[in-house]
């Protein structure tokens, strides 16, 4: 009866890849092992001082730097992420996130962080959206490595518009002044891993970061899901 009902669930409401759009398996969860098997990884994440790191010098004393995947328009990776962030699917929110940590136990590198913070959305797009896609992916990095997430330390100031069209110098200038530590005696002393889904120019991140460093003694690390090269 179960396995009837399933079926019957299937044909009603299939349940499709995000990113080729065939049946997946019970087995599969939101993208096929197909897809997931040809996903471009960030091979050279795996460095202390790869591609992604040096984005950031010079700008962000930063720890460590690691990305997942290489984010290009013509890859299943921007697929991915507009299915994240535009049409709500949570589930693949968390399940990417999960992929994350795994990673970044296979990196080794991480082994002593404090806490996970997620890049914040201001308050009224997360309302308009319904949620905040760098936290979904915290919820899944913080499950597979065992590490606390912080969701409340910072905050978003301003209302930025979206980056996605603006060139770098344009994406420097809206990310100026966006962040606030509300809570720094909380992280005074931590190695704080900031998380989001896709570093571009790296503005965003190093905007969140230069707030975080002003706290006493707090080690930072950076993480995304993916990275443009």
């Amino acid at each position: 009866m179960k396995t009837l009902i399933a079926s019957l669930g299937q044909i009603l409401f299939p349940n499709l890849c995000v990113c080729c759009y065939e049946y997946l398996s019970q087995q599969e969860e939101s993208i096929c092992d197909l897809c997931l098997f040809t996903l471009p990884i960030f091979e050279l994440g795996y460095q202390k001082d790869n591609p992604l790191a040096r984005k950031f010098w010079g700008r962000l004393n930063v720890e460590i730097a690691f990305a997942h995947l290489v984010y290009k328009s013509t890859t299943n990776v921007k697929q991915l992420l507009n299915e994240l962030k535009y049409n709500g699917n949570i589930t693949l929110g968390i399940e990417m996130g999960k992929w994350l940590g795994d990673a970044l136990l296979k990196s080794k590198q991480f082994t002593k962080i404090d806490y996970i913070i997620p890049i914040p959305l201001h308050p009224t797009r997360q309302k308009f959206r319904g949620y905040n896609q760098s936290e979904l992916l915290g919820q899944g990095v913080s499950q597979v490595m065992n590490i606390p997430m912080l969701t409340d330390i910072v905050a978003r100031e301003r209302y930025n518009k979206t980056q996605t069209k603006k060139r770098r110098y344009e994406r420097y200038i809206n990310s100026q002044e966006l962040f606030r530590v509300r809570i720094p005696e909380q992280i005074e002393g931590k190695h704080i891993l900031l998380l989001d889904d896709v570093i571009t120019t790296g503005s965003t991140m190093e905007s969140c970061g230069e707030v975080l460093l002003d706290v006493n003694n707090l080690t930072l690390s950076l993480a995304s899901l993916a990275v443009a090269t």
